[in-house]
């Protein structure tokens, strides 16, 4: 049932289920109030049998059963309500005409002053039908007796079969007034939604400006078209994005490839014009310097793949950071102030390395003389923060260099070799592996005097010690 209905349109699906819950509703009340009436029915019934015995049930309390006939505990004249009188061996004393040559209808005998009712099948008049027996013994002149009075069960059940019918007739015409409501009802709700739906498959990659419409009010369908809206913005920012960088991929790998292709024509027509070592220069340093590039593209498309997963362990990150402090004391040619804390965190070691060097190269790059770095915790954050005494960075810009291939027309437009700053590609490479690692990597004001510069800091969760 399931499987048949997924097969279904939602519109469909709903009218099947909205009539499905309107007829249980209707069985479920039609029901109840069978069994209301049926019960009330078969009290009054019984009640009916009761009085129409209690009559004779004086009489023979009073005279015994000597002067007692058939006429004087006949019914109503029919089978519908009749009477018998038992002697205490249960031999018919008297009966309703209706009964007669007919055994004892029941063969209960309960002590006089009690009753017993019951319902049992009786033929009468050729005819079989329950009935509703009440069995009342009295003591009376000549022994104890028993006045059983029946009443037919025909009526009540009747009447409830009439109104078992009229729920039937009334349902039919409910439920198709329900299917055709609800499956206008739910039209009308979609009609928006396939309005977007439209409007969606129409939108191709070089069209994704249009937008879907916004329906009027504030309701699901609305925040839906909301959604989708924000989803096509995204996807024409993440486009624009695509375009760009395609662009200045292919400027930042022209060039190299210029350059040499450059000094191979001049070495091939002009020989006297350069030595034979220097295209060996030429060509190894532009060599290099593609092959970094790729290096550097290749890292960035991994730290945008949620699919690629690298070996993740816990890494010492204040070790890292003064492992690369170190490094660039001894290479850089710039004071290296060292601060460090213990802290750990949860990830790459290879890639978090990279992105600390990129940030220690920079400051190297830009600083005038001096550089700092220090590991701290704030809270459950790990922070690298590396500063240098360079000329800064303007507020503006602050966010916009984590981009890739963004450079400045400053002083700190350059990078240094083998970080990827020299095409623009490494701050980003240090934002990509912070948000890798579920964090951030963010430029601030710096917060120490003697290096006024910029402030670089990479911001991780911290490992949970266990």
């Amino acid at each position: 049932m399931a499987h048949l209905l997924s097969r279904l349109g939602v519109r469909t699906r709903t009218t099947v289920v909205a009539v499905a819950v309107v007829a249980a509703a209707i069985v479920v009340a039609g029901a109840g109030v069978v069994l209301l009436l049926g019960w009330s029915l078969e009290k009054s019934t019984t009640e009916d049998a009761r009085s129409a015995g209690r009559q004779v049930v004086h009489e023979i309390a009073r005279e015994g059963t000597r002067d007692l006939t058939g006429a004087d505990v006949a019914g109503s004249g029919d089978s519908a309500s009749v009477l018998q009188v038992l002697d205490a061996q249960g031999r018919v004393v008297t009966a309703d005409p209706a009964l007669a040559g007919l055994p004892p209808l029941t063969p209960v005998r309960p002590a006089p002053g009690h009753e017993i009712v019951e319902t049992v099948s009786v033929t009468v008049n050729g005819t079989g039908e329950d009935y509703r027996l009440v069995s009342t013994g009295v003591a009376g002149p000549g022994g104890p007796y028993t006045v059983v009075s029946a009443r037919s069960l025909a009526p009540v059940t009747e009447a409830l079969t009439r109104l078992s019918l009229l729920f039937a007739a009334a349902a039919l015409p409910l439920l198709a007034i329900s299917a055709f409501t609800v499956h206008r009802a739910v039209g009308s709700a979609l009609r928006p939604v396939e309005r977007m739906r439209r409007t969606v498959s129409e939108i191709t990659t070089r069209d994704l400006e249009r937008r879907v419409e916004l329906p009027p009010g504030r309701d699901e369908v609305h925040r839906l078209a909301v959604t989708l809206n924000s989803m096509l913005d995204r996807l024409a920012s993440a486009q624009g994005a695509q375009r760009r960088f395609v662009a200045d991929a292919s400027h930042e790998l022209r060039s190299p490839v210029n350059t040499m292709a450059t000094a191979l024509e001049v070495a091939e027509h002009h020989p006297a014009a350069m030595s034979k070592d220097e295209l060996v220069t030429v060509v190894s340093r532009e060599t290099s310097r593609l092959r970094e590039l790729v290096d550097d593209l290749l890292l960035l498309a991994r730290t945008d793949d949620a699919t690629d997963n690298p070996p993740s362990g816990e890494v010492d990150l204040d070790d890292l950071a003064r492992a690369e402090a170190e490094r660039a004391r001894a290479t850089a040619g710039v004071r290296v102030e060292i601060r460090t804390e213990p802290v750990k965190v949860t990830g790459n070691a290879a890639q978090l390395r990279r992105a600390v060097r990129n940030l220690v190269d920079n400051a190297c790059e830009h600083a005038a003389g001096r550089i700092k770095v220090r590991t701290a915790t704030d809270g459950d954050t790990a922070v690298v923060v590396v500063s240098d005494d360079g000329p800064g960075v303007p507020e503006r810009d602050r966010e916009r260099i984590f981009e890739r291939f963004v450079r400045r027309d400053d002083a700190r437009h350059h990078g240094a070799p083998g970080s990827g700053g020299s095409a623009g590609l490494g701050l980003a490479i240090v934002a990509g592996i912070a948000g890798r690692h579920g964090g951030c990597a963010e430029c601030v004001d710096s917060t120490d005097p003697a290096y006024p510069g910029a402030e670089f800091r990479i911001r991780l969760p911290r490992r949970r010690q266990p």
